[in-house]
């Protein structure tokens, strides 16, 4: 038996454009990490979603900002952080300000 979580992922300000959603209910296999999680959605959304991860080199940054369950991921494991069912993740493109 193949065991599931579910999570939701709450999208802002361009992603909104580029998913057609504010948010979303997304399973995964138990012991996924934010970067499983990152799979799924490039595979659904494609090149717009993905170029907001990518150097362009094959190499993913954080140029997104994830906060999972109101933390920044930046302060625990970055893309290897474990996700459990329930767990909400906002996905936040860089703000430049001036």
């Amino acid at each position: 038996m193949r065991v599931t979580l579910e999570i939701t992922v709450r999208y802002f300000t361009i992603l909104r454009n580029i998913t057609k959603r504010r948010e979303e209910e997304i399973e995964l296999n138990e012991n996924s990490t934010v970067e499983d999680m990152l799979n799924i959605l490039i595979k659904e959304y494609g090149e717009n979603f993905e170029r907001f991860m990518s150097t362009g080199k094959g190499k993913r940054r954080l140029q997104l900002v994830f906060l999972l369950n109101g933390q920044d991921i930046a302060q625990s494991d970055g893309l290897r952080t474990k996700l459990h069912n329930g767990d909400t993740i906002a996905v936040v493109p860089p703000i430049a300000g001036g």
